[in-house]
Parts: C-alpha cells; structure tokens; sequence
C-alpha cells in the first residue's frame, strides 16, 4: 500500500464537537471486491495491455473522477477492520442500505462507514468540492449552520489506497477535538463524493477523551481502510 506519515495537527474544524453522524441517505449498497493479490504477498501481475482499459485510472484523483464511467464502475469502501485479529468488533452490522460500524477495542474509538448517495447533494466543479460539500451536509446534523466553505477553509486533502489495483483514491479530511491525547474528545470526518458516479462514501471517527484522534485516523488510513472501484454489474 501507498502510505505516508500524516499529521494529527491537521484535524481542526473550529472548536465544535461532533457526537453522531445521521446524514438523510437512500440506495446505498456496500461493495465486496476481489482480492488484488495473493495471500503469500507476491505482487499481482501486470495487467495485459487488452485488459488495460478495462481498469480504472491507478491514481483516482479529484480530477480524475471524471473519467469514471457510471456504466462501467462503482465505488465503495474496502474496509479490512474485520481481518485486523481482535482489535476492532462490529458494534452496527451492515444494515442492508450502506451503514455499518465498529468499535476499537484498544482505543474504544468507534468507527462508522457510509456509502451511497446522500440526497439534496449539491456537485461542485470536481469531487474535491463536490466531497466538501458532502462533508458539510453530513457534519450540519450535528453543526447548524455549517457550510461548504467552512470545511474547504479547514479540510485537508489526503488519500487511501485503491484496492481494485495499486494505486490511491484522493479524500478529503476533517475533524476537530481530541489532539495530543488532551481531555477533550475528538472526531474526523474523512470521505470522497464520485459526481459522476453519484456516489459519497465518508467515515466518521469518534474517540474518548484521552485518546488522540489522529492516531486513530492515520492508523485508519494507513492500514486499515482502502477505496475498490469495481466493475459495475451487468
């Protein structure tokens, strides 16, 4: 996986502190993708060259999701939180329309998945203000009065790997509370909205007083959550 080192310094979105996420979703369905290479860790092969185009693009930039073709690809979260031994257990199983979640049993940070769409979801010029503006309908639940322009002043851009093959997918990030292990609690917000595949996927992380959100997150990041851009069915 395409990692790097991530700075907790970055998770401030005023002084608010974000208890729930409740967003108004429909239609969602979670993806399940195949894995990309073999259990002994050898590297998956190259793609023959008339296979090629069949993959999406290695590197899902905010400006590449345009090149996404809603009749060849969907998107969803590739989440590996269950293969992690016994740190995370399910604490919302997936509920058939794109939610489910976990709790961090060495952390007692709860993490909880969206995917789908997200009504009354206004499109930006490209996914990044498009995800901002997703970021801000998700964060109002708990934030009257928050706007777009508030998380593009405060978000973060980042990344987590495609798993359909090697490469990333661009997120945007945001959060606030929680820094340096303080004893306030913390919360981040992290997704990505597809406009041409009308779909938003977006997490949130919440963690106790004491425990540092950005730990958390770039554990998150790191090793346990990718983005599949998959074939869309027939």
């Amino acid at each position: 996986m395409h990692t790097s080192a991530r700075a907790a310094a970055g998770l401030v979105l005023a002084a608010v502190l974000l208890t729930a996420c409740t967003p108004d979703v429909s239609g969602a369905r979670r993806v399940t993708p195949e894995p990309t290479g073999s259990a002994s860790g050898e590297a998956t092969p190259t793609p023959e060259a008339e296979d090629a185009a069949a993959m999406p693009p290695t590197d899902i930039t905010f400006e590449a999701g345009a090149e996404l073709d809603p009749a060849s690809w969907r998107a969803g979260w590739d989440d590996r939180l269950m293969a992690a031994d016994e740190r995370f257990a399910v604490s919302s199983p997936d509920n058939g329309n794109g939610s489910w979640a976990y709790l961090d049993g060495q952390t007692q940070c709860t993490i909880a998945f969206y995917q789908g769409a997200i009504t009354d979801l206004e499109l930006g010029a490209d996914d990044r203000e498009s995800t901002d503006s997703m970021l801000a309908a998700v964060l109002s639940t708990q934030i009257p009065g928050v706007t777009t322009a508030d998380v593009t002043a405060n978000a973060s851009d980042d990344y987590v790997a495609q798993t359909t093959q090697e490469g990333t997918v661009e997120i945007r990030l945001v959060g606030g509370g929680g820094g340096g292990g303080g004893s306030d609690a913390g919360w981040s917000e992290f997704g990505r909205t597809f406009g041409t595949l009308g779909t938003s996927l977006v997490v949130n992380v919440e963690c106790p007083p004491g425990q540092d959100i950005g730990t958390e997150v770039t554990a998150l990041l790191n090793e346990y959550v990718g983005i599949a851009i998959a074939p869309a069915a027939d």
